[in-house]
């Protein structure tokens, strides 16, 4: 039996991992310059790592459970559970986490925009899980799994710059 959106999923967790490893190419490339990495480099470094890594994983929950024969709206529902809980646990935790290393905060409107659109993917994905709007699918799956993608390929591109400026401030 083949899973709705498993090739969908398949290309997300490649694309993830090709990110992440992108991602670490640019860090490397900072280095060889000559050039130290600040706790912010290393922080969004991190953020893109993660961002790749658990993009990849929750594009593998639901192919994994399909292998081990569950029905597919079992798949979606425990795959939209898992997924939920992981971003619910990381997006409390982020803003701690960001302060502690880089004190200088995000402007409210990056907050409010980052915070709406992870609630109602959150939302979509409890929905999922219960079955109610909609029966359970993959689409609130691979949404969820696009959007962390997405934040670490929105966060790569803002922070690009100053992976090439001099470690005075002013550019390469």
């Amino acid at each position: 039996m083949d899973l709705p959106g498993a090739s969908y999923l398949h290309a997300l967790a490649a694309l993830a991992m090709t990110f992440a490893g992108f991602s670490a190419v640019t860090i490397v490339l900072r280095q060889t310059l000559g050039r130290r990495l600040s706790p912010f480099h290393l922080f969004v470094t991190r953020l893109y790592i993660e961002s790749g890594f658990w993009a990849a994983a929750f594009s593998m929950v639901a192919p994994l459970l399909a292998l081990c024969g569950l029905p597919p709206d079992l798949v979606w529902r425990l795959s939209s559970a898992a997924i939920a809980a992981v971003l619910v646990a990381y997006g409390t935790t982020y803003p701690m986490r960001r302060r502690a290393i880089v004190p200088d905060g995000l402007p409210s409107r990056r907050w409010i925009a980052i915070a709406c659109v992870s609630l109602a993917v959150v939302a979509l994905l409890v929905g999922n899980v219960v079955g109610v709007p909609y029966r359970p699918n993959p689409a609130p799956v691979a949404l969820a799994a696009s959007w962390t993608l997405a934040c670490g390929a929105i966060v790569f591109v803002l922070a690009l710059a100053s992976f090439w400026e001099a470690d005075d401030g002013s550019a390469a």
